[in-house]
């Protein structure tokens, strides 16, 4: 397995953006607790931490992709990052966040708040499309291409496959599916990812760091 080590520069910045973010959502979501788990892998990894609510900023900096799929959604932490990383909002052309929703503690409405406490302008909040949905059914039904698709819904291995190969014919010339939960730290989802990987050699270029709970991502050639 290849791991890339971002650069110590854009390890920095992008942790200093993440612990702020789920710092300001933890006032409203005091049962949540990835702000701790996330301290956690700080506290192993040190300075090589890099998950993939930093690989998602790094991408906006880089890219600032226009259309977003998100499968697995929870309270929101991954679009937060993911939005504040922003300057300009006009270049987002769509935005798609899929989930089931069914914990009794997160919603849409939760992930509205969420993006509230971090000042995305409400035109944004109010363009995204919520689906509650199962992946595996609504995924087969969306039309359209995206340049920067998450794949973090159910953590069966079955189900990630099913989603892994199902965004694929959604994923735009020289945009990027992003997996996570890969590492052992995450849900030990490798063997997945592995299967993706040689399955689809030669449609994407493949990449992944594991200082964390192990983000993989596949950009379309």
């Amino acid at each position: 397995m290849l791991s890339v080590t971002p650069p110590n520069r854009t390890r920095a910045l992008t942790n200093l953006l993440v612990f702020n973010t789920l710092r300001i959502t933890k006032a409203k979501n005091p049962g949540d607790t990835y702000y701790e788990e996330y301290i956690k892998h700080w506290t192993r990894e040190g300075t090589k931490f890099f998950d993939q609510y930093h690989y998602a900023i790094m991408k906006v900096i880089q890219k600032r992709p226009a259309r977003i799929l998100e499968i697995g959604v929870r309270t929101g932490s991954s679009i937060c990052n993911m939005l504040s990383a922003y300057i300009n909002y006009n270049d987002i052309k769509r935005i798609v966040l899929i989930d089931i929703w069914n914990d009794t503690f997160s919603s849409p409405e939760l992930v509205k708040i969420n993006l509230k406490l971090l000042n995305i302008p409400a035109e944004v909040i109010s363009k995204i499309e919520f689906k509650r949905a199962d992946s595996r059914k609504e995924v087969p039904k969306l039309q359209g291409e995206f340049d920067y698709i998450l794949v973090d819904g159910d953590h069966s291995k079955e189900t990630a496959i099913k989603d892994l190969e199902a965004v694929v014919r959604l994923c735009a010339q020289g945009g990027v599916i992003v997996f996570d939960d890969i590492s052992e730290y995450g849900c030990n989802l490798k063997d997945v990812w592995d299967d993706f990987k040689a399955k689809h050699t030669g449609e994407f270029k493949f990449e992944e760091n594991i200082k964390g709970k192990g983000v993989g991502w596949a950009i379309k050639l």
